[in-house]
């Protein structure tokens, strides 16, 4: 978590950030939060140059980066994608709801 705090100083939504790394922490993800990104994240490094990448966005979405497609709703709070060897993201899942974000991420790690 300090590495979010330092990274995203001024975040509004720790608290989803924390519930999302603390329920997916034993499957091996990680903060890996970057100041240079638009939002924090936690990501699994699967190997390969591969990895499991959930994006935390603004709870306030004034203070997103993407205020415009937040405030219509063409982009979700929670994003979670596959991104391979080039950086591209190969699926992506946008969600308001962490549970149900953590629990599709349980899911496809167990299929």
């Amino acid at each position: 978590m300090d590495k979010v705090k330092k990274e995203f100083p001024d975040f509004d939504d720790l608290e989803s950030f924390e519930k999302i790394l603390n329920a997916l922490k034993g499957e091996g993800f990680e903060d890996h939060s970057w100041h240079n990104d638009a939002m924090p994240c936690v990501l699994k490094d699967c190997g390969n140059d591969f990895h499991l990448v959930i994006w935390v966005d603004y709870k306030n979405p004034d203070l997103a980066e993407f205020v415009d497609e937040r405030n219509d709703g063409s982009m979700k709070q929670f994003m979670f994608g596959e991104r391979d060897q080039d950086g591209e993201y190969t699926e992506t899942y946008e969600y308001d709801d962490a549970d149900k974000m953590i629990a599709d991420v349980k899911k496809i790690l167990n299929a």
